[in-house]
């Protein structure tokens, strides 16, 4: 749901200067109706199978996602801007990889880590870019012509 947002959250105008065109308030109001029977009909049972079988701190968790999922809708229904739209887009994401660690330390798994270096996602023992670039002789201009 979070990614789901974002595709129709991105037809908000930027910055104000922008009006939302009548096919792009269409969608927005057409994904939003379906955004919340999302939530209401596939998010909430899972949110109590996790209350039923999750320990306190990732039920605790769990509902705090399923309710900034519902949260960060605000701006997109009140049609304000992309700008103030994302940075609770981005909170929200930040909270699920809380969750996620939380219920990976509960089935006894190492947290996942977020610090990627400056070549993620390659890996550097792999071949580089510039190894698959294919040295072709270029054609001469007799050949071209």
């Amino acid at each position: 749901m979070h990614k789901e947002i974002d595709r129709f959250a991105v037809f908000l105008s930027y910055d104000g200067t922008k009006a939302i065109s009548d096919e792009e308030e269409e969608m927005i109001g057409e994904s939003l109706r379906e955004y919340f029977m999302k939530w209401e009909d596939e998010l909430q049972p899972a949110l109590g199978q996790v209350r039923l079988m999750g320990t306190p701190k990732v039920v605790d968790l769990a509902e705090r996602v399923a309710v900034a999922l519902m949260e960060i809708t605000s701006e997109v229904e009140l049609r304000k801007t992309f700008t103030d739209y994302y940075p609770g887009w981005f909170q929200v994401g930040d909270l699920l990889r809380v969750l996620l660690n939380a219920m990976r330390k509960e089935l006894g798994l190492p947290e996942t880590s977020s610090s990627r270096d400056q070549d993620w996602p390659w890996l550097p023992e792999r071949p580089s870019r510039e190894s698959y670039v294919q040295k072709h002789p270029r054609p001469s201009a007799e050949a071209q012509g």
